[in-house]
């Protein structure tokens, strides 16, 4: 069995361990580390008197043995809350809230921090399912009793549940949604003592939700901002989490060379997990393409799509095939470019992602006319009208896409064109209200 280091324990002696449940779960059932764990909070306890040195103080146990009395109630409602899950989880997911609610009686902490698990699995496969897993749980912890539970846990625990839930709502295009329920999240951590981690996590769900509404300088800011904090706690898995979203905010803000800087500079620290060192590989070769470099961009993208399909991540896989595609075009091989993005539109769209099967698709009727043949884009404008209308789209974005479809009609469907409307399609989620306008004529158009 593997321990927790010295200083690790004396931080959860003294109250300020930003893994403070995996401690307890572990002392739970480590007695060595209980022990030195009693040995430290003599050592606070004792800091705290003025005659430290005048007399022997008695050692203060009960906590310690409250501390695993609630790891091993928390154990066991994580182990019934597995169980209830296999059950709710299961089937269609419009089944999933009637399921949850008959099971209102058994709703505990466990059952929260279990869905909250399950929505990072169903993320790589479904993201609107997991979107509505963070929902349940959301709904879970704000029924629960503050009293039933130690000091600030279930705040806490209400704060994680919003801010997971935020992050799904601007990753499927909710963004004005996702800003009141992160602002939620912030108040809820404001109310615990020692916020500070918790605020970091949820400055890099804000600084999403600032980058899609086009507040770009404080997404950065933000970025910054928690990565200097994961710092100061000794996080660095989280810090360079932060530095690749530092960087992904610089390429999006026109400055690939710049985000292609701070990426390479970590690409080689050990302290990345596999994931993260993928969606690091993956950001390098996106910024090759920027930068007119295809040949650097394309073996990166082959083994990206190759190592998240064996991480069963098939929402990543699917933008690196898309970054494929692309640095086909960029290479000047349209048409072998062209089964690419028929194939990443059709994943997406499996996948629920409704904006990104839009934008691969208009990647692909761009192709079809470098390549000079336009017969079906016709017919891939009306059926997007169609898709977005169906969905409940907003109404400029099939505004968009009705004037391309004129133009198409007319004989005046140009790439550039399409450029543009790929681009304001892309910022749909920042809900942004202004009206379409047609692109201004290029040079020799």
């Amino acid at each position: 069995m593997s321990h927790f280091d010295d200083e690790a324990l004396f931080e959860y002696a003294e109250g300020v361990s930003p893994i403070a449940h995996e401690i307890a779960g572990h002392l739970a059932v480590c007695t060595d580390c209980a022990d030195e764990v009693g040995s430290h909070l003599e050592i606070v306890d004792a800091l705290q008197h003025d005659d430290v040195w005048e007399e022997e103080k008695p050692a203060p146990r009960q906590f310690v043995v409250d501390v695993i009395h609630f790891a091993e109630r928390a154990r066991a409602e994580e182990e019934q809350a597995a169980r209830d899950c296999d059950e709710i989880l299961n089937g269609p997911a419009s089944w999933w809230p009637t399921r949850l609610r008959q099971k209102s009686d058994s709703w505990t902490a466990g059952l929260v921090k279990t869905l909250l698990a399950r929505v990072d699995k169903i993320f790589e496969t479904t993201p609107a399912n997991a979107l509505q897993v963070s929902a349940l749980a959301m709904e879970v912890s704000n029924q629960l009793d503050v009293a039933a539970y130690p000091c600030d846990y279930v705040i806490r625990l209400r704060g994680q549940a919003a801010r997971d839930h935020a992050y799904l709502l601007m990753f499927v295009g909710r963004v004005p949604e996702a800003a009141e329920v992160a602002k939620q999240a912030r108040r809820l951590f404001e109310q615990a003592p020692l916020p500070e981690y918790d605020l970091a996590r949820l400055d890099l769900v804000d600084a999403r939700i600032l980058e899609v509404s086009g507040r770009l300088e404080e997404a950065i800011e933000a970025a910054r901002r928690a990565g200097e904090t994961f710092l100061r706690f000794g996080d660095r898995s989280r810090f360079l989490n932060a530095r690749v979203q530092a960087g992904g905010l610089l390429r999006n803000a026109g400055q690939p060379r710049e985000a292609l800087e701070i990426w390479q500079s970590i690409e080689n620290d050990p302290a990345l997990d596999d994931v993260t060192r993928v969606r690091l590989i993956h950001n390098i070769a996106i910024c090759h393409i920027d930068l007119h470099e295809p040949e650097l961009a394309t073996p990166c993208l082959q083994r990206c799509a190759a190592e998240f399909e064996l991480l069963g991540m098939e929402t990543e896989r699917t933008r690196s095939r898309w970054g494929l595609a692309k640095a086909l075009v960029a290479a000047g091989r349209s048409r072998d470019a062209i089964p690419a993005f028929r194939q990443v539109s059709r994943e997406f769209e499996r996948l629920e992602m409704l904006v990104d099967s839009a934008l691969a698709v208009l990647d692909l009727a761009e192709q079809l006319l470098v390549i000079g043949e336009p017969a079906e884009v016709p017919a891939i404008c009306r059926d997007l009208v169609t898709q977005f209308t169906r969905a409940g789209m907003p109404s400029r974005a099939i505004t968009a896409l009705a004037f391309l479809r004129e133009a198409v009609a007319i004989g005046q469907a140009t790439p550039s064109l399409i450029q543009h409307v790929h681009a304001f399609l892309r910022e749909l989620p920042a809900e942004q209200p202004r009206l379409f306008a047609p692109a201004p004529p290029g040079r020799g158009e």
